[in-house]
């Protein structure tokens, strides 16, 4: 009984090393293919819209508020 409980232990213990300290290679995503975007274009993208937002644009623009 004891050897079955001191292999268990160091194979629980061989299971969390492997899990800790190797990792599986991670996929990489710079192959999204053509017209992707990377983060820092989405960022500009949004401030720009932002900055059209920020317009007054249409028929509301004319209301005067009360």
């Amino acid at each position: 009984m004891f050897w079955l409980q001191v292999s268990t232990l160091v194979l629980v213990n061989v299971l969390i090393a492997s899990m800790l300290f190797i990792r599986p290679p991670r996929a990489a995503h710079s192959g999204a293919g053509e017209g992707a975007l990377n983060v820092w274009q989405l960022i500009d993208e949004v401030e720009a819209e932002r900055q059209r937002q920020a317009e007054p644009t249409g028929r509301h623009h004319l209301r005067s508020d009360p």
